[in-house]
């Protein structure tokens, strides 16, 4: 039998019983070795300035190899089907090494309120896993997924609990908040815990611009609170570095004045909830001066403990409304604290980790997965 005609016979073999001996490349997707930047571009909150709302917003939610600062792939677009008119990614969460969390807010149609479960591949499938409206009845903020695998929610008026199962918990979980925190739950951008799983959030209203510790159990009662530097300047943004029990907490305000775009560092006692040692790491109103970049308008932060990188979302020009967003790029060096509190960030190269464009208005969340 001739060489050509046995190869033929090989091949013909491979298509019928394998389906082809060898396959195409399929499209981007997760491995457990690979790490990304993901980030949401859709509604998002930066103090009093005027961004961007969720139908100017760029709706998307793609990553950035952590190595290059360049899109790998984009996982959703909410101008495209399925979406529906108005939706827009308020933050996401990392699910597992398959799935990523999404929380959509729709204040054209807000029955649309959502959250989904998105497959983290280029075009993932998508499907709801709440549609609770109850739970999710006022403008979304934030979602915060637990140890435990259940939900936070921060809305504009409290933060809600929703199980793994979909399960609501507590009407709403953490509301109507007492001394010391603010007596009132009207924005709340961002939640998240500590290590032993109390909870932290900001508040970013007038007269009452904070940042409070909750139990475990969540309800009225507020442990703890740290009121904002400036009376005009709103949390947005928070990280904590478990290790050496540290809160950083990004502030925006719509002046270029002292303490109104800053950032600021915590020592937290996870044990009696007090909070002290307030440091500030960070001025836009010592741009260019003391620092050689702009942070203003800070809209999201996320810590990679496993480089000592920080990541964080800032406008662009210190215009009140809203001009677009880039991320920026810093190494962590918890050596400083209590040394040099400039140096404690240290911005990586000298331009953006990723630079503004049609898909960063506005950054409204990151986080580090694979």
């Amino acid at each position: 039998m001739g060489a050509n005609k046995l190869f033929k016979i090989v091949v013909g073999l491979c298509v019928l019983l394998t389906n082809g001996c060898a396959k195409e490349p399929e499209e981007s997707s997760s491995t457990s070795d690979s790490r990304y930047l993901y980030v949401a571009s859709g509604v998002c909150y930066s103090g009093n300035n005027t961004t961007f709302s969720n139908t100017t917003s760029s709706n998307l939610i793609y990553r950035l190899s952590l190595e290059t600062g360049a899109v790998d792939s984009t996982i959703a677009d909410y101008f495209s089907s399925p979406s529906n008119t108005g939706d827009s990614p308020a933050s996401i969460v990392d699910g597992d090494s398959n799935y990523l969390y999404a929380l959509i807010e729709n204040t054209t149609t807000t029955s649309l309120r959502r959250i989904e479960k998105i497959e983290k591949r280029s075009n993932g499938a998508r499907s709801i896993f709440s549609n609770n409206t109850t739970a999710l009845s006022a403008q979304l903020r934030h979602l915060l997924k637990l140890s435990n695998g259940d939900f936070a929610v921060s809305k504009s008026t409290g933060v809600e609990y929703l199980t793994s199962g979909n399960v609501r918990l507590g009407a709403p979980y953490i509301n109507a908040t007492a001394a010391p925190c603010n007596t009132s739950t009207t924005l709340i951008p961002k939640v998240l815990t500590l290590s032993n799983g109390k909870f932290v959030f900001l508040h970013a209203a007038a007269a009452q611009n904070r940042f409070g510790i909750f139990a475990t159990t969540g309800g009225t009662t507020c442990s703890a609170a740290q009121a904002a530097p400036n009376a005009n300047a709103f949390p947005t943004a928070a990280f904590y570095d478990s290790t050496n029990a540290k809160l950083f907490v990004a502030y925006a305000g719509n002046a270029v004045t002292t303490d109104l775009n800053s950032i600021y560092m915590y020592s937290i006692d996870e044990s009696t909830n007090a909070i002290s040692g307030a440091t500030k790491i960070y001025d836009a109103s010592l741009y260019p001066g003391t620092y050689s970049y702009l942070l203003y308008g800070v809209s999201e932060m996320v810590y990679d403990a496993a480089t000592s990188s920080v990541y964080i979302a800032t406008a662009t020009t210190t215009a009140t409304t809203v001009v677009n967003y880039a991320i920026e790029k810093f190494t962590y060096d918890p050596t400083q604290i209590g040394v040099d509190a400039t140096k404690i960030l240290v911005r990586s190269g000298t331009t953006p980790f990723f630079e503004y464009g049609s898909d960063t208005k506005c950054i409204s969340k990151m986080f580090i997965g694979n």
